[in-house]
């Protein structure tokens, strides 16, 4: 992990830095198997760059930036909420895990190469997956008296964990870069 102690006004430059370069890979318009993976490699990268807190800020904010955007169909329209707590279990998992592991000597000053970072991942993204999946398959349903239409459905499952893993990978790697580039 990279652990710079920041004054507020640093954290907050550096969340909105983050934040801004999320919000332009969203409103490129790229194809969601693209734009996904960027996404959820922001998450992580920010949870390891600043802080959990910062993290799930990020996880609230990008589900409303694709409403706004447009790229979401109508039809998921009502997942929105569900997708922030997806986003949300994203982060709080990661570093949940990722800090457990941390004290029994798994993890390692590299990023990319930590036992616990990975871990982390893997966790946060299977919660996020079954979070997202039960509430396509369940709890929506339930609260709509109807049930979602299959492609709805299909996008809430598998994709959302290959995205997740996929750009928790990626988050893994940068920071990787960016721990070699900034440590002198």
């Amino acid at each position: 992990m990279i652990r710079i102690k920041l004054s507020r006004t640093n954290y907050i430059t550096r969340l909105v830095i983050l934040i801004s370069l999320t919000l332009i890979i969203e409103m490129i318009g790229l194809p969601q198997p693209v734009t996904g993976p960027l996404v959820n490699m922001m998450l992580i990268l920010t949870s390891l760059l600043l802080n959990i807190t910062g993290g799930v800020i990020m996880g609230c904010i990008t589900p409303l930036a694709a409403v706004i955007r447009g790229q979401l169909p109508p039809f998921l329209l009502p997942m929105v909420p569900f997708v922030v707590i997806g986003n949300v279990l994203l982060v709080v998992a990661f570093g949940f895990f990722k800090n457990i592991l941390k004290y029994q000597k798994l993890t390692h000053t590299n990023p990319f190469y930590s036992v616990a970072d990975w871990t982390g991942l893997i966790c946060g993204a299977f919660i996020k997956f079954i979070w997202l999946y039960f509430s396509a398959t369940i709890i929506l349903p339930v609260m709509l008296h109807k049930n979602l239409p299959g492609e709805a459905i299909a996008l809430m499952t598998t994709p959302q964990l290959v995205t997740a893993l996929t750009g928790g990978a990626f988050a893994l790697f940068m920071a990787s870069l960016l721990k070699r580039i900034l440590t002198p």
